[in-house]
């Protein structure tokens, strides 16, 4: 006996809803694990002062530098190298996309690495800069979505 040909297409049709429904419940829900913004993944970044908060990153985080008066903002990847400190210790300089030299100056709040600096530009002026980081995703407890 011969199954009737809309039963078959019935049944088809049923698997291919029901693998539909499946896919967008799982996009949806991956979707909804990273935010309210259209499934789009956002970083918070906090502001950092101190060499000694460059030096707690780990690899995978990410640290920005941004100028209020060019508009430019830096963003650097933080490797195993540590070269990310560098954009917050005392005495180190820096291009500014202006053309300018940057300038990290102590601003005598705390001592040593714990101290308080900040960004000088030789064209932007001084306090018109700011640095600030995000935590990777492998450090759940620091990182924020």
């Amino acid at each position: 006996m011969k199954k009737p040909l809309t039963s078959v297409a019935s049944l088809g049709s049923v698997l291919a809803i029901l693998l539909a429904v499946s896919w967008s419940v799982t996009v949806q829900g991956a979707d909804e694990d990273h935010g309210a913004n259209s499934g789009q993944h956002v970083m918070h970044m906090n502001h950092i002062s101190t060499q000694a908060e460059a030096e707690a990153l780990k690899p995978g985080d990410a640290i920005a530098m941004a100028c209020s008066m060019c508009k430019h903002v830096m963003v650097q990847h933080v490797t195993n190298d540590n070269s990310h400190v560098t954009l917050m210790t005392k005495g180190q300089k820096h291009k500014c996309v202006c053309g300018g030299t940057v300038t990290v100056m102590g601003t005598s709040k705390g001592q040593g690495k714990y101290e308080e600096v900040k960004h000088v530009c030789s064209k932007c002026g001084d306090d018109v800069m700011f640095v600030c980081a995000t935590h990777s995703d492998n450090d759940k407890s620091n990182h924020q979505h």
